[in-house]
């Protein structure tokens, strides 16, 4: 399935409009390599970008982000709840030692046990999930943790004949996943370049099989931009 032209100019809306985006990836690790790769060049774009990933396989450690790249959450939450006390005034007062913040009780009686404390996630944007076939079953377990997801317009990569198509926008197509997420790419930095190279290597089984000129023209610009490929295969198919 291609993308009409409105299709196109829609996503291209949907990502340069978006300041909060999260990725979402299933654990193959072609997906886990493309969305990588969309982190970084988002990142460059200098979006806010919160990847949700499970794990990283021991093999793609390489690619990982470093902390120079990471966004922490910065809202902290305390929270008391209306039927343990009316708080009537708040204040707070701040030093070189610490920041004390003081309540002021209408009526009621406050626990420790009473506060809880969080972090508060803007709420994204957009939502682009890389190899996810269907975003309610797949991820229902991880939904009940970021319930607030559900109501984001959603980006659906993926390559799959068996996806539910359940996007604002479908971007699906029967390619690698490398190919499908250079199209959304404007400028490939020298992070994004090695994270799809790296899926064009998972996807071809080391260029055994799915080859296509389309994939040796992408490998060589890759290269190009930075990736190497011997420095790849070493750490995924180690000694």
């Amino acid at each position: 399935m291609c993308l009409n032209f409105i299709g196109y100019i829609n996503m291209e809306n949907l990502i340069s409009e978006a300041k909060n985006i999260y990725l979402i990836t299933s654990q193959e690790p072609e997906a886990i390599t493309s969305t990588l790769a969309l982190f970084y060049t988002l990142k460059d774009l200098g979006k806010n970008v919160n990847l949700l990933l499970d794990t990283l396989p021991e093999n793609l450690k390489f690619l990982s982000p470093n902390l120079d790249f990471i966004s922490y959450p910065k809202n902290f939450v305390m929270s008391i709840p209306n039927s343990v006390a009316q708080i009537s005034q708040i204040y707070y007062e701040k030093n070189d030692q610490a920041l004390k913040v003081h309540l002021t009780l209408e009526n009621g009686t406050i626990k420790k046990d009473n506060i809880s404390f969080y972090f508060a996630e803007a709420k994204p944007d957009l939502v682009i999930t890389v190899g996810i076939k269907d975003y309610q079953k797949e991820l229902s377990e991880k939904l009940n943790s970021f319930g607030f997801l559900l109501d984001s317009p959603v980006l659906n990569i993926d390559n799959s004949k068996d996806n539910q198509k359940f996007g604002k926008i479908n971007l699906i197509k029967d390619t690698s996943l490398s190919e499908i997420v250079v199209g959304l790419a404007e400028n490939i930095n020298a992070e994004s370049a090695k994270c799809l190279l790296t899926g064009l290597v998972i996807y071809t089984n080391d260029f055994k099989d799915n080859i296509t000129a389309d994939i040796f023209q992408l490998t060589s610009e890759l290269m190009k931009k930075g990736a190497n490929l011997e420095e790849i295969k070493n750490n995924i198919n180690p000694l």
